[in-house]
């Protein structure tokens, strides 16, 4: 989780962007969900305001909504850009790229990733993390 604080015109701004391009994209909120690897209830509370994504899933929605690496991330105040583009080299820009995969393949190792990733998360005590361990986990998967 970033430990910046959101203000509420961040707040508003980030909802209204995900919202708009959710629906640009013709994409219900369960679709949505799928795609980034989250429960659809996370997607509707995000959308409203009430709560925030953490930094990780940020990056998840920009790539499932297929725009530019910091565009919502920056709205929040996560990150600057060229930090944001540094840290995109992970463990699932690896699996994508790799032209010996087939789609099938991409579409399990994607998912076992986001699940240990999962599990990782649930393993923590709230406020132990620290911002960077996710992405330095990651970056040592994908080397």
């Amino acid at each position: 989780m970033s430990a910046t604080v959101t203000t509420n015109e961040q707040r508003e701004a980030f909802r209204q962007a995900l919202r708009h391009t959710r629906e640009e994209r013709g994409w219900s909120q369960r679709r949505l969900a799928q795609e980034v690897g989250v429960s659809h209830s996370a997607i509707a509370s995000w959308e409203r305001g009430s709560n925030l994504p953490e930094s990780a899933n940020v990056v998840d929605l920009e790539r499932a909504l297929a725009l530019e690496a910091g565009t919502l991330a920056r709205l929040l105040g996560y990150m600057p850009l060229e930090t944001m583009r540094r840290e995109m080299r992970t463990v699932l820009d690896a699996i994508m790229a790799d032209p010996d995969l087939g789609q099938r393949e991409r579409d399990l190792l994607l998912a076992m990733y986001r699940e240990l990733v999962r599990q990782r998360r649930a393993e923590r005590e709230p406020g132990q993390a620290q911002a960077g361990e996710a992405r330095s986990d990651e970056r040592e998967q994908s080397s």
